[in-house]
């Protein structure tokens, strides 16, 4: 499917089920605190989401930043997986598990673009970027344990 380019891990003290049902809510519509949270938690791309919305559904919509579509988003809140793909190179991947102190966060940022395209200067230059998303995902960890009112952060 794609190359991964590098991937963290944070722990969110809430159990798999609130998070599951807190963060992992997607639904045709605006995007939002209620619908698709995690879309502000990407890093670098919660900015781009205040006039998006979502089309489609119930497992895979389409973003829409007006009439054009954007990139796609898949969701299986019963796995806790989640991935928001914008155009043809990156794809931002969330894995939740259960984790003893709640539940354990995986983000992956993973290449998309197509071979012929993964060595242009503008794809390597994104996922060289990989530090700056990474101090990005503390960010969208912090919005995370906020709208579950509990604690949040990088690490196992």
């Amino acid at each position: 499917m794609g190359q991964y380019g590098w991937s963290a891990t944070g722990v969110i003290e809430a159990p798999f089920e609130r998070v599951s049902e807190v963060l992992l809510v997607v639904a045709e519509g605006p995007v939002g605190r209620g619908n698709a949270p995690l879309l502000r938690a990407v890093p670098g791309a919660g900015r781009f989401l205040g006039n998006a919305t979502l089309r489609g559904g119930p497992a895979k919509f389409t973003i829409h930043y007006g009439r054009e579509p954007g990139g796609t988003v898949e969701v299986d809140a019963g796995r806790g997986r989640f991935a928001f793909q914008g155009g043809f190179k990156f794809r931002a991947e969330y894995t939740f598990v259960p984790h003893p102190k709640g539940t354990l966060l995986t983000y992956r940022a993973v290449n998309v673009a197509p071979v012929e395209h993964r060595e242009r200067r503008a794809v390597r230059f994104q996922f060289w970027l990989g530090g700056v998303l990474k101090v990005g995902l503390r960010g969208g960890l912090r919005r995370m344990g906020k709208a579950l009112g509990c604690r949040a952060y990088v690490g196992s």
